[in-house]
């Protein structure tokens, strides 16, 4: 028996079941494992020759097509190790350039996208159908039957918002003397032209006692929801979460010091957007 296991974990194979549940709506298909000189013609694209020399041999986790298979998006599923590793932060930035460079959307995922929100499944339910919602916006306009000059705001297109559940819920805990401040603080930065952004939200809880979430996103090409909302979205969610939890892990909470630290280093390595 000279047979591998299957070149997918478990957090791949839980990814590809979310995305089955929403793609297939919408007679879309998923197929993972597949080389990037497959799905996207490189020859003479412009990339450089390190890119090209890559795109040879490495793969997207996964694309999704429409019915004819002419790829729609990327979903790359990152685990820890692609934050501190530097051969995979330089696999990464590959891939994003040549996402970049030849017009794919690429949408980075972690464990996080699991989590359920509002009526959706999980949260990357919900992005894959703003996706789709999106390409039938964008049909539906450039066929006249939508004013070339109307933008796309997701919420009030899709009419709902899965996330108001957060805000709404630290808005009465602090009724309830549950929380110091009404609202949760947000600051949002980016890295590497744009292609990360990333939000650190805090809540005080009472004097010298805070609820932190620091959340990054990448969303390449992906214009149905800018993934420096989306980072604020699931680090506000995050923030909640915890709140909900009171008699969870006593390490969630930070002292004010810490929290300082924290905003100075986020300071140091993102470009700060909103503060």
């Amino acid at each position: 028996m000279y047979r591998k296991p299957l070149l997918v974990n478990k957090q791949e194979r839980l990814t590809e079941k979310i995305l089955g549940k929403t793609v297939s709506k919408y007679n879309a298909r998923i197929f993972s494992k597949v080389r990037i000189a497959d799905v996207l013609d490189i020859n003479n694209s412009g990339i450089s020759n390190k890119e090209y020399t890559y795109a040879l041999k490495a793969h997207f986790d996964f694309v999704i097509t429409n019915e004819d298979t002419i790829p729609e998006f990327i979903v790359e599923f990152d685990e820890k190790y692609h934050k501190y590793d530097r051969s995979a932060i330089l696999r990464d930035e590959l891939k994003n350039n040549v996402c970049c460079r030849l017009k794919l959307p690429l949408l980075r995922v972690t464990s996080e996208y699991f989590e359920k929100i509002g009526d959706f499944p999980s949260i990357l339910n919900w992005i894959t159908e703003l996706y789709f919602t999106h390409k039938t916006f964008l049909d539906v306009q450039a066929q006249g039957e939508i004013p070339l000059d109307e933008p796309w705001i997701w919420f009030s297109v899709v009419g709902y918002d899965p996330f108001i559940f957060s805000r709404i819920f630290i808005q009465k805990a602090y009724g309830e003397g549950l929380c110091g401040e009404p609202i949760i603080r947000v600051k949002i930065g980016s890295r590497d032209e744009r292609r990360y952004h990333a939000t650190l939200a805090t809540l005080k809880i009472q004097e010298n006692k805070y609820l932190t979430s620091l959340v990054e996103c990448s969303a390449i090409n992906f214009f149905a929801v800018p993934s420096g909302e989306l980072s604020k979205e699931i680090a506000e969610c995050n923030i909640a979460k915890k709140l909900m939890c009171p008699d969870g892990n006593k390490s969630e909470y930070h002292t004010y010091a810490e929290v300082s630290k924290l905003i100075k280093e986020f300071d140091e390595k993102y470009i700060v957007i909103i503060s």
